[in-house]
């Protein structure tokens, strides 16, 4: 399986010809809405959901209940799904995990429900969230930038999840001198951090 990394949170992965879209949001480049074969979205936010270019690939997408309101016009093509389901998308075997977006002010609470995916028991992607898989994985996707971001909750998420790799996601945010940082709190032997830039890409075991 291939995995590529795009601009912030969006992720592609590609395998028997087959290809699968995690957070195709505002931020993703147009090269991301070329091709798919089903579409995976964490929650509502504009920078993991664009809505326009995610309803102009028409195909199949798995979400919570907040996007598939968002989504109507894609019919019998929105599926529901919940933490603690599994669910084939266009040959990748997913499971969910989660139900809420991490708090980004007290005041405002949980700002939104959220899903974290797990690929093909291999890429796991948390979305604003870190939530973590019930499961070893090959690969984790840990968001390193914010407005909920805090890095102690995010090396604590990275430590606990048993992965043979970490990837940089959620960076947007970040300059150069940012990007550069994250290496030297979440890399480790165990589990090394992989600094990605947009269409990077790496095999997956």
């Amino acid at each position: 399986m291939k995995l590529t990394k795009f601009a912030h949170a969006c992720v592609r992965l590609e395998k028997d010809g087959k290809t699968l879209l995690v957070d195709p949001g505002s931020f993703s480049e147009d090269a991301v809405f070329e091709r798919a074969d089903a579409v995976l979205v964490t929650h509502e936010h504009q920078d993991h959901l664009d809505i326009e270019r995610v309803k102009a690939l028409n195909v199949a997408v798995y979400t919570n209940a907040g996007v598939a309101a968002q989504l109507t016009e894609l019919g019998d093509l929105v599926h529901v799904v919940e933490g603690g389901q599994s669910f084939d998308a266009a040959g990748f075997a997913v499971s969910a995990y989660g139900k809420d977006h991490a708090v980004i002010l007290p005041e405002w609470g949980v700002p939104c429900a959220n899903i974290g995916f797990l690929i093909d028991d291999a890429v796991y992607h948390p979305g604003d969230s870190f939530t973590q898989p019930d499961r070893a994985v090959h690969t984790n996707l840990v968001p390193i930038s914010g407005p909920w971001f805090a890095l102690p909750p995010a090396v604590d998420y990275a430590r606990a999840v048993k992965a043979e790799q970490l990837v940089g996601i959620h960076d947007g945010l970040l300059s150069e001198i940012g990007l550069g940082m994250m290496p030297r709190f979440l890399n480790s032997e165990e589990r090394p951090y992989q600094k990605l830039a947009p269409g990077d890409s790496l095999e997956i075991a």
